[in-house]
């Protein structure tokens, strides 16, 4: 089994979710690029476990929309400029609508859990680590719109989040510093700790609206 493959293994408990994770990975970070054709036998031969926990991972990215697959041919899903402003459009309605709702239900335990994301995002941005920093990122924002009760767009948004941290990585230039992109979300934690859900919602749209800039601008998570 791959170093890759056992570095994952303390923290997911079958094959096919060993496999989700890498596979995930990769696609993410753009190691496989989009419209890279992917095999079970391939996959399987080079992570160095049976074709099943593979047909069970590649499923999963097929409903998270990373991977399309037709028979036993699975491609990367394509990434365009389109897609990209229109799942950032998705999302900026979903979490600043949320925002209002959040704001009321923000209790200590709550406010702890979203510190705690913060202090990992930070932490991973030090270590120049840009997966975990992605993963902390997907968590913080989805921990907050939890508390909006909202619960049946939680999945709509995990994947608009996704897709445009993906988008983001494609294109190099849509980059700002690790650490900038942690500190983004230091006034989302002030404004929900203080209660001030206009606020928070404000926030939150300017922060999206910032992920993709048009023009030669800077972008960031």
């Amino acid at each position: 089994m791959s170093s890759e493959a056992l570095a994952l293994i303390p923290k997911l408990s079958r094959p096919s979710d060993l496999v989700y994770g890498i596979v995930k990975r990769r696609i993410i970070l753009n190691e496989l690029t989009p419209e890279t054709v992917l095999t079970e036998l391939g996959l399987a031969h080079e992570i160095g476990c049976s074709q099943g926990p593979i047909r069970e991972a590649l499923l999963r990215l097929q409903e998270d929309g990373l991977v399309v697959r037709s028979g036993r041919r699975t491609i990367v899903t394509r990434l365009t400029a389109e897609e990209a402003d229109e799942m950032l459009a998705l999302r900026r309605r979903i979490e600043t609508r949320g925002a209002l709702k959040a704001a009321l239900h923000a209790d200590g335990r709550a406010l702890d859990d979203l510190r705690d994301i913060l202090a990992t995002m930070k932490e991973a941005a030090a270590l120049g680590d840009e997966y975990r920093v992605i993963e902390a990122d997907k968590d913080f924002h989805l921990a907050l719109f939890r508390l909006s009760g909202l619960d049946a767009l939680g999945q709509i948004l995990a994947r608009c989040i996704m897709h445009s941290n993906r988008y983001k990585l494609w294109a190099p230039e849509h980059r700002r510093p690790l650490i900038e992109t942690a500190r983004r979300h230091d006034i989302l934690y002030e404004r929900l700790a203080a209660g001030d859900g206009s606020g928070l919602a404000a926030a939150l749209g300017s922060h999206i609206d910032t992920i993709v800039l048009q023009g030669g601008d800077e972008v960031a998570a």
